[in-house]
């Protein structure tokens, strides 16, 4: 008797961690968290658009990117990003940007704007254009 109910109460313990193992494994299924709902950028553009907006004094920002011709690149690493990436016609190079901030009518952040994107995006500094966004509210 006493064997019968020690192996009862070893399968309800058993049993109990299951249910607590598959219930941690569930239940992150079906909630949905903060992190999930927040809004990821989809393109280059906007993602250097959330960067420079996180940076003091540059308030709205919008990014445009000009592409030079399609480079037939025949290097074997390129070739191996190319399979990844999908495309095997080439890449477009970024041969040049347009920033518009409403910050860069003052000659700091217009500074600091164009060295940090030059680093950032690889590209000589005459090649990036800033200029102030219109704002709506001055007229």
């Amino acid at each position: 008797m006493e064997k019968t109910g020690k192996k009862t109460k070893s399968f309800l313990v058993l049993m109990l961690i299951a249910a607590s193992v598959g219930l941690f494994i569930v239940l992150p299924m079906f909630q949905t968290s903060s992190t999930n709902e927040r809004v990821t950028p989809s393109s280059n553009e906007e993602k250097l658009e959330q960067t420079l907006r996180a940076m003091q004094g540059v308030g709205e920002v919008k990014v445009y990117f000009y592409y030079g011709e399609m480079t037939n690149e025949t290097d074997e690493n390129n070739l191996f990003s190319q399979y990844f990436r999908g495309t095997d016609k080439g890449v477009k190079d970024i041969t040049g940007m347009l920033i518009v901030s409403e910050g860069a009518s003052d000659i700091f952040v217009k500074n600091e704007i164009r060295a940090v994107v030059s680093q950032v995006m690889q590209l000589p500094i005459h090649r990036i254009i800033i200029v102030p966004m219109e704002n709506k509210g001055e007229k």
